[in-house]
């Protein structure tokens, strides 16, 4: 009897701690799609967003917007800014290719 339930417990074990043999594709960040469906949504051509820049340390009197440069996959580079509110719209606008 204490044989059995050695082998159940030790089954269960490798069950319940086995490691799933395909790699996981981590899964893209809220504010990234996010972005993206803002840009979208505002007549330019970005499929994904590739990265985020934010400014950590706004000129005065930008505290209450949020400003961040979201550079696109296919190399595009736009600003976006939206504010605290909620009935805002964001502001979208191309950037120069650096």
């Amino acid at each position: 009897m204490c044989r059995r339930r050695a082998r159940a417990v030790l089954i269960m074990a490798l069950v319940l701690f086995q490691q799933p043999r395909v790699p996981r594709r981590p899964a893209a960040r809220l504010s990234e799609l996010e972005l993206a469906l803002i840009i979208s949504r505002a007549g330019y051509d970005c499929p994904a967003v590739d990265s985020i820049e934010v400014a950590t340390n706004p000129q005065p009197g930008w505290e209450v917007l949020r400003p961040e440069v979201a550079v696109c996959k296919n190399g595009k580079r736009f600003i976006v800014v939206s504010s605290g509110r909620r009935n805002t719209q964001p502001v979208v606008r191309p950037l120069a290719a650096p």
